[in-house]
C-alpha cells in the first residue's frame, strides 16, 4: 500500500460516507471488502485529511496547516499514515468481534489504550454558546491529530450500552460496521440503498433462475 501521496488541496466534493453511527465506525469504514481489500478510501496522507475534514473533525485552517506540515516532513507523515491504517484496523477487529458475539483479543484493547494515550493528553475544555465544550489542543501542528477524536470515539462506544447493538453488514462483499438504532434491531445492512438493494436483486435472479425451466 502506498503510505504516502504528495499532498494536495482538500476537495469539497463528497467521497466519504458516515452512516455507521459512530466517528470510530465511519472510520473503520473507509473500506469496503477488507478480504479482497476492495474500495480502499485511504491510500495516503491527504485522504486522512479529506476523511476528517468532511467528518467535521478539523477546519479548513488546521486542513490546510497539517497539508504545508506533511509537505515538508513527509517521513512524519507516512508514520501518522501508517498510524491512521493501524488504528483503523484495529477498530475493525475489535468491533466486528463484538457484532460476532466476541470479545476484542487483549491486544487490540493494548492497541487503543496506547492511541488513547496518546490523544487524551490534548483534549481541553473551553467556554461554548451553551456553556462548555470539549475541544482539542494541538490539532494544527501534530499530523495525528485527525486520529484522536477516533480514539476518543472508539473508547466512548466501547464503554457504552451500545456495544449490544454493533453490527457487521449481512454482504458478503462489506465489512462496515454500524449502530443499529431502528426499532427492532434486525438491521442487516450498512445501508439498505447499496448492499441492501444488491442482496434483494441477486436473490430475485436467483429465484427467477429457479423458476426457468430446464432444456
Amino acid at each position: 500500500m502506498n503510505i504516502m501521496n504528495e499532498p494536495d488541496s482538500v476537495t469539497t466534493e463528497a467521497e466519504f460516507e458516515f452512516s455507521g453511527g459512530a466517528l470510530c465506525l465511519d472510520f473503520a469504514n473507509t473500506v469496503g471488502d477488507r478480504s479482497e481489500g476492495r474500495n480502499e478510501k485511504l491510500t495516503g496522507y491527504p485522504d486522512l485529511l479529506r476523511w476528517a475534514g468532511q467528518a467535521g473533525l478539523i477546519d479548513q485552517s488546521a486542513v490546510q496547516a497539517l497539508e504545508r506540515r506533511a509537505a515538508t516532513r513527509k517521513d512524519e507523515a507516512r508514520r501518522a499514515f501508517h498510524h491512521a491504517i493501524e488504528l483503523r484496523e484495529v477498530i475493525y477487529r475489535t468491533f466486528a468481534a463484538l457484532a460476532a458475539g466476541d470479545r476484542p483479543d487483549s491486544g487490540e484493547l493494548s492497541a487503543l489504550n496506547a492511541a488513547l494515550l496518546e490523544a487524551l493528553p490534548h483534549l481541553r475544555l473551553e467556554p461554548a454558546d451553551a456553556g462548555y465544550a470539549w475541544t482539542w489542543s494541538g490539532t494544527e501542528s501534530s499530523l495525528d491529530g485527525p486520529l484522536w477524536p477516533v480514539a476518543r470515539s472508539a473508547a466512548d462506544l466501547l464503554t457504552s450500552q451500545e456495544t449490544t447493538l454493533v453490527r457487521e453488514c449481512g454482504s458478503e462483499t462489506c465489512t462496515w460496521l454500524f449502530v443499529d438504532r431502528s426499532r427492532t434491531h434486525r438491521r442487516r445492512w450498512c445501508d439498505m440503498k447499496t448492499c441492501g438493494n444488491r442482496a434483494k436483486a441477486r436473490r430475485h435472479y436467483e429465484r427467477s433462475k429457479k423458476r426457468q425451466p430446464s432444456d
